[in-house]
């Protein structure tokens, strides 16, 4: 799965590392703009599923970011996230959770891609991890559903009504711990 951060154009840019977008999109602010067309930059996945005789490429824009928070794990840190990635064409969504790890020298090792999540494999994850999650994926799905009916019952937001959810509920503190 290549990342890239471009332009609606395709003008790929060197001077934002993957990291930095996803730290942008994580605080709600702009990634930056296209020097050569002045359109908006965006954090882009270019991904081909294995086993597709077809072979065929699926692009994904990062429609969201959120921050679990910088870890540590003995000598390295870890800061984990999790992105939103919505298929522009069908406007499909999916979780691809990340990581990117520092050293003893400081220097960024990568991000690292594990496979991509449905939002409900992510639920069935965090369970596994972290037993109050239950408890409060009910009353989070609660918050969620009145998100819903505040919009007017109007279906194709259901991962943004969870998400909003987790952090007016959760503070993502569970997640954090579970992540």
């Amino acid at each position: 799965m290549a990342a890239k951060i471009c332009c609606p154009n395709n003008h790929t840019t060197k001077a934002i590392s993957g990291w930095e977008a996803a730290v942008a999109l994580s605080t709600g602010k702009s990634i930056g703009v296209c020097k050569k067309c002045g359109k908006d930059l965006q954090y882009r996945f270019d991904h081909s599923y294995s086993g597709d005789t077809r072979g065929a490429q699926i692009h994904f824009i990062v429609a969201r970011a959120v921050r679990l928070g910088p870890k540590m794990l003995g000598s390295e840190s870890y800061d984990p996230f999790l992105l939103l990635l919505r298929d522009p064409e069908t406007g499909a969504q999916q979780i691809l959770p990340t990581y990117w790890s520092y050293g003893r020298e400081t220097a960024q090792r990568g991000g690292q891609y594990p496979p991509l999540l449905s939002l409900t494999e992510w639920k069935s994850l965090f369970r596994q991890l972290d037993e109050t999650f239950e408890r409060l994926e009910d009353r989070i799905r609660l918050r969620a559903y009145e998100l819903y009916e505040q919009r007017g019952r109007i279906t194709g937001h259901a991962v943004d009504d969870w998400l909003q959810a987790e952090v007016e509920l959760a503070g993502w503190q569970s997640l954090q711990a579970a992540a």
